[in-house]
């Protein structure tokens, strides 16, 4: 899809190299790996695998992608799976996965649905990985392969074709200085009440930055988007403290400071340095140490990338996407009604055993029935609710319900999941358009008849015990 330079990939390599094996051998880390899990968790993984593929192999036949979608999808899932059941540590996952990104972005031959395809593998198991607490619920691996992967694929769509590799290499290196300093701080800001150390390691970051663009990309004309690499590194450790605590008591104030910085980071970034701006936010988060709010948000800005990429790629409307349109207005009405319909399911003891399902199957079929059966600009004006929704939601919700709402914060991977799938089966919306009303009656008429196998298979899956624990209603202090 695009090609690096060969000595910043060796650099950054070499970085990484050290970062990993440091840890990896001081820790003696491999003392810990084991294999028991592997065949104890395949269940969900064949939950995700099964019908992913499956649904791939039907696009196949129906020529809507080819057989190396199936390839990166089983890829998306099947690394990340064996990763984190043989025990590996959150921190060397999320090495290991931006190198598997770094390939599937930079192999020779590779193309934009090779990128979709793995976003699809990888977020749905993920989803599945989290809500079955398998090991644990965290966002921390996935974030940087996330945020890179969606970086290059907004710089293949809508980006400038000459600064597509320069932009991509930027990103690359705000995700190495990132983990970097991750690494590198823990002795540092144990104990930093007045938060100068994490001033300090912030305005490190994006004095790194700058060197790499003035030095390795020799471009001084961007140089000031260092500024804004190191006040990302800086949020990140303020979302970190914003996140709350085991046993805090929910507070309502938190939960609306964290919406104004989300929206003050969105505009700063968008209105100086447009997508790139956001990409380089994104990658920020990589910082936070703690999981919780940083990597909620850094998923936000990497998803709101994606649906940029989206609609470079799919909407005619130079614009952008006309809301006040009949079919527009109810898609963004839609998308907001499904947030709140899934969020609703982590409340109800007896419907979150369904959650892994609803959360991997909103963010395939929601977006295959908008392209198909709509066009380009409202199935853009659905994503753009679902993603507006899910960080409302995420953010937000959890300060605002009474209950101890677990993994609340997995809706988040719902609108990523869906702008991959509604970019990946893009060509749905050409034969939409050019299929007569009697067909699409048909194909209504087959939907809900797998809609129904689907509810029974599932419910047949989960019988009646729940993967995950029902929300539990918090102590009221006396």
């Amino acid at each position: 899809m695009m090609t690096m330079s060969s000595n910043i990939l060796n650099l950054f390599g070499a970085i990484l190299s050290v970062i990993f094996l440091w840890s990896f051998v001081r820790a003696k880390v491999w003392k810990e790996l084991s294999t028991s899990n592997l065949v104890a968790s395949i269940k969900p993984l064949l939950y995700v695998l099964i019908p992913l593929c499956s649904l791939a192999f039907i696009g196949t036949l129906a020529k809507i992608g080819t057989c190396w979608d199936i390839a990166f999808i089983a890829l998306g899932a099947i690394v990340p799976y064996i990763l984190s059941q043989v025990g590996l540590p959150v921190f060397y996952r999320s090495i290991l996965l931006l190198v598997l990104s770094a390939v599937v972005v930079l192999h020779p031959g590779a193309v934009l649905s090779d990128v979709t395809s793995t976003l699809i593998g990888l977020i749905s198991w993920k989803a599945m990985e989290n809500m079955h607490k398998l090991p644990e619920s965290t966002f921390e691996d996935i974030l940087p392969a996330f945020v890179f992967m969606t970086s290059a694929f907004w710089f293949k769509t809508g980006g400038s074709t000459e600064d597509a590799v320069r932009n991509t290499t930027l990103v690359l290196s705000s995700l190495v200085i990132g983990l970097f300093l991750r690494w590198s701080e823990r002795p540092l800001v144990g104990n930093d009440p007045y938060w100068w150390r994490r001033i300090l390691i912030a305005a490190s970051g994006g004095l790194f930055l700058l060197i790499v663009i003035n030095k390795l990309l020799l471009a001084p004309k961007i140089a000031t988007i260092a500024a804004l690499g190191g006040a990302a590194y800086f949020f990140a450790y303020l979302f970190e403290k914003m996140t709350q605590e085991e046993g805090e008591k929910a507070e309502m104030l938190k939960g609306f400071k964290s919406l104004v910085f989300v929206g003050i980071l969105t505009l700063l970034a968008t209105r100086l340095f447009g997508m790139l701006g956001l990409c380089l936010v994104a990658s920020g988060a990589v910082v936070a140490r703690k999981p919780g709010l940083a990597q909620i948000v850094g998923i936000f800005f990497a998803s709101r990338v994606l649906l940029q990429g989206f609609l470079s790629a799919y909407n005619s409307n130079v614009t952008g996407i006309n809301i006040m349109h009949t079919y527009c207005y109810a898609a963004m009405f839609g998308g907001i009604l499904a947030m709140f319909v899934i969020s609703s399911l982590f409340r109800e003891a007896d419907a979150r055993k369904y959650l892994p399902f609803a959360l991997v199957g909103a963010g395939v079929t929601l977006p295959v029935v908008s392209n198909y059966f709509l066009h380009a600009e409202p199935s853009g004006a659905l994503l753009s609710s679902v993603l507006v929704g899910a960080v409302l939601l995420a953010v937000f919700l959890q300060h605002a319900y009474d209950l101890k709402l677990p993994q609340h914060e997995n809706i988040i991977l719902v609108p990523p999941l869906m702008m991959s799938v509604a970019y990946l089966s893009g060509s749905l919306i050409e034969m939409g358009n050019d299929a007569p009303s009697n067909l699409k009656t048909q194909v209504i008429a087959v939907l809900l008849v797998l809609a129904i196998i689907v509810c029974v298979v599932t419910h047949l899956l989960t019988g009646k015990n729940a993967p995950v624990q029902p929300s539990e209603p918090e102590p009221k202090p006396e």
